[in-house]
């Protein structure tokens, strides 16, 4: 099981910055808004929502640490983030993260309507 931290991209192009197990579904319950409990509030009155960029640690703790750290960033740090996902491992080294960061595959970017 892949823990995952992502980006995803708002209606009126905000960032929103989230940790899940599966990135499709999760945007799949964002784009639902929040019946059922299972979309974020602020991601439901601000649909659609598209997955922008997303990384894949080994532990869910990891995915939390790393979900803090991305949102302690300001919008500038996200933009670029999201054009260049290799920049994730210098805020990782900033933060003093030390776990192991994959970037997502494109095909996954791709199919959620990003890139």
């Amino acid at each position: 099981m892949g823990y995952w931290v992502y980006l995803a991209r708002c209606a009126n192009n905000t960032i929103y910055t989230g940790a899940t197990t599966d990135l499709m579904r999760r945007v799949r319950e964002h784009n639902k808004g929040a019946s059922g409990g299972h979309g974020a509030k602020y991601t439901a009155s601000h649909r659609p929502v598209s997955l922008a960029q997303a990384w894949e640690v080994g532990t869910w703790s990891d995915a939390l640490r790393l979900e803090h750290a991305l949102k302690k960033c300001v919008r500038v740090e996200k933009d670029l983030l999201i054009k260049q996902p290799e920049r994730i491992y210098q805020l990782a080294e900033r933060r003093k993260l030390t776990f192991l960061i994959s970037d997502v595959a494109q095909e996954l970017l791709k199919q959620t309507g990003e890139t």
